[in-house]
């Protein structure tokens, strides 16, 4: 016996309708109309919830079916470790962009310079700001050479250290505190043009107040105040994580 007749004929032993199998294995009344009449077939899981709900076998159930529902059944469970690897493969791939997007929003916020510089999404601008009074120094040991290059010794000298200041980008105060190296200034050069991708700081120009245009000169401002710790972040954004410009 074929498929078809072994459904008509175990459905009809147990007395339910087509309607009422349907109702069981939650398809249509149509679709086992269909499978009862050759023209198409369950697929592996439902032939799974067929044999367990007629009390048969999938050999019994099967048994006497030619190669096309063999065949059905075979594509059926290709086709579902295909869709499988697919989504094993799209969630991992997402899993990375997103783990990506999490590192460049916690470069973005925590100011890691090698992430930002990295950061595809964020591009270089340009800002003002105002230097400390005097360059910051340190006390460290370096390796003095003569004029020949012969002769060496180690003395403490004070070495210029990164200056920590607001750099405005923007005419309406937007910017965020970067550290970069100025080397030695005046009264008169103490403030700065700085060329900065995210914290990353690729090049600082001395410039005088007066050289900074009309509509920057308020915000690089007059005085210079330190980092206060208790403001929040260093970066003047309403979601500091936000990996974009």
């Amino acid at each position: 016996m074929k498929f078809s007749d072994i459904l008509k004929s175990k459905r009809e032993a147990l007395g339910l309708t087509q309607q009422a199998l349907a109702d069981q294995i939650h398809v249509t009344r149509q679709t086992i109309s269909r499978w009862e009449n050759d023209l198409a077939y369950p697929n592996l899981d439902t032939l799974i919830e067929l044999s367990s709900l007629l009390n048969m076998s999938l050999d019994q159930l099967l048994k006497g079916e030619g190669s096309d529902m063999v065949k059905q059944i075979s594509s059926d469970v290709k086709a579902k470790k295909r869709y499988k690897r697919y989504l094993v493969a799209i969630t991992i791939i997402l899993a990375i962009i997103l783990a990506w997007l999490v590192l460049l929003g916690f470069g973005r916020a925590r100011q890691i310079e090698t992430i930002d510089r990295f950061n595809p999404f964020l591009s270089t601008r340009y800002g003002y700001a105002i230097l400390p009074n005097k360059v910051p120094t340190r006390r460290e040991r370096i390796t003095e050479t003569d004029s020949q290059g012969k002769h060496k010794r180690i003395v403490w000298s004070k070495v210029p250290q990164r200056v920590d200041t607001y750099v405005s980008d923007d005419p309406f105060g937007r910017g965020e505190w970067l550290k970069f190296y100025t080397g030695e200034y005046d009264s008169d050069q103490r403030w700065a043009l700085v060329a900065h991708k995210g914290s990353y700081v690729s090049a600082v120009r001395l410039v005088k107040k007066n050289q900074i245009p009309l509509s920057m000169r308020e915000q690089a401002g007059s005085f210079y105040t330190k980092y206060d710790q208790t403001a929040g972040y260093r970066v003047s954004k309403r979601f500091p994580w936000w990996p974009f410009d």
